[in-house]
């Protein structure tokens, strides 16, 4: 009988689903006869759970980040998930989640994976220790939610957040600092030439690449206008904000040397054919981009997790930050121009990438489950 696991993620952003469809993929190559179940666990939900849900993360993190912060931060203690907020919040997860615990005991899985905490904690109760259930960090630091004892096992993207684990009292030996899961491609990613080749750009161009992360917030358009004004071809990335690609198209038209995008897939091709990438550092968008070998300058962290892996980046020299929106191209181009500087941002990314860390999750699921 072939092995059967369940990925579970929840629509909150893009990077746990990215996350989730990654760990898909490695299954599929270490366990060939592997049978996969990938569920929005948010879709379970009633639609005014689901909405207010998502609506109201999307709303704090593009109008009132600093409130978003506030909440991340302050909840972040191990007396908050075991009191009032997690209490309503693991009471609503059972009242809404029937029918993905129906699911999976359809599915019947011989391990459960979820790459964000909403519904875990219901599906842990009803599904652990029989069927082991852990959980992925999809962040470079942990919250004390991802960090619910009900789960079997964890993997985590840091020795930093290992320690994180283990300071709350949680077994050594269930927490594994194996990194965030990217796709089997970031192992042997494209290179530049072939990448500008397949998105018709020139090699003699020095290319910026801008993301405002999978729902497009941030500064996009003044980080964008610095680097046209500057000479660099630019390509942006807004993800799933309509809004922002249509405002950039209007403002900029009939210009060779912009080119504006929605959500792609064909990301890799994107990292690799820029000399240098403006981007918020997402825990995945910014695993997949340290495993490229570009560098990295980061923009307008939203406070919280967002901050905390910018920090986390900071901190190793993965990667720059950027103060004056309007100095982007000034802040490319003494980049650019300093070897030394680039080698040690290359180096430092280097240090800290982890390609292969869905196939280290796949290889001890398949440890615990005994397969």
């Amino acid at each position: 009988m072939s092995f059967r696991v369940a990925l579970l993620y929840a629509s909150v952003g893009t990077g746990h689903k990215s996350a989730a469809l990654a760990l898909e993929k490695w299954f599929h190559r270490e366990v060939p006869d592997s049978q996969v179940l990938c569920l929005d666990t948010l879709s379970f939900a009633l639609p005014l759970v689901r909405g207010v849900y998502t609506r109201s993360y999307l709303e704090m993190v593009s109008h009132m980040p600093h409130l978003w912060g506030y909440f991340y931060e302050t909840t972040d203690d191990p007396e908050t998930r075991n009191g009032v907020i997690a209490t309503l919040g693991e009471l609503t997860e059972k009242l809404n989640l029937l029918g993905l615990k129906k699911a999976l005991s359809s599915f019947s899985p011989d391990a459960i994976l979820f790459t964000h905490f909403f519904g875990a904690a219901a599906v842990a109760d009803a599904f652990a220790p029989g069927v082991p259930v852990c959980y992925v960090n999809t962040d470079f630091l942990s919250h004390v939610f991802h960090r619910n004892p009900s789960f079997s096992a964890w993997f985590v993207s840091s020795d930093e957040t290992l320690q994180q684990y283990l300071a709350d009292g949680l077994p050594p030996g269930k927490v594994f600092p194996t990194g965030i899961p990217v796709d089997p491609v970031y192992v042997s990613p494209p290179g530049k030439e072939e990448s500008r080749r397949l998105l018709d750009l020139a090699m003699d161009e020095k290319v910026a690449l801008v993301m405002g992360g999978g729902i497009g917030v941030g500064p996009i358009e003044e980080v964008m206008t610095s680097l046209v004004e500057g000479g660099f071809a630019t390509e942006v990335i807004c993800g799933t904000n309509e809004k922002v690609r249509e405002s950039i198209g209007e403002r900029f038209t009939r210009r060779p040397d912009l080119r504006v995008h929605g959500f792609v897939d064909d990301m890799p091709y994107r990292y690799a054919s820029a000399d240098i990438i403006f981007m918020k550092p997402g825990g995945l968008s910014t695993s997949e981009a340290l495993c490229m070998g570009t560098p990295i300058v980061i923009t307008d962290p939203i406070p919280g997790q967002e901050q905390r892996n910018s920090d986390y980046l900071l901190d190793r020299g993965a990667a720059r930050t950027l103060f004056d929106y309007r100095l982007a191209a000034e802040k490319a181009e003494n980049l650019l121009s300093s070897r030394e500087e680039r080698d040690r941002l290359l180096g430092a990314a280097k240090r800290i990438a982890r390609p292969l860390a869905g196939r280290d999750i796949v290889r001890k699921i398949m440890e615990i489950v005994g397969q």
